[in-house]
């Protein structure tokens, strides 16, 4: 089963859960941060914390892929560290984001 959440953590930025729960237990997940993005008049993704190819790691839009990170082994605890993360650095993300946006830097 998927489940998913939005949380909204300014007037222009969102927080995207996903979590994959199989058995009761958790088998993936994904954290999302999101911005509405004026210029493109429509939600972009930031950053990501996830756990797609097997392993938590970060994935930043337009800056790097698959950066490795230092989170809990409990998948449980590595989300919600990664959530804390991606709020309380939220504008940091956002600003490289712009940065590597106006220098060109392709999205994925």
């Amino acid at each position: 089963m998927v489940r998913q959440r939005e949380v909204i953590i300014g007037p222009d930025r969102r927080l995207r859960l996903t979590l994959e729960v199989e058995q009761g237990r958790l088998r993936s997940w994904a954290a999302q941060l999101e911005w509405w993005d004026p210029d493109e008049g429509r939600w972009v993704w930031v950053a990501r914390y996830d756990t797609a190819g097997g392993r938590a790691h970060r994935d930043r839009n337009r800056i790097a892929r698959h950066e490795p990170v230092d989170l809990p082994e409990d998948p449980g605890k590595a989300a919600k560290v990664a959530e804390v993360e991606l709020a309380r650095r939220a504008e940091e993300y956002i600003e490289a984001y712009r940065a590597a946006r106006a220098r060109g830097r392709e999205a994925w």
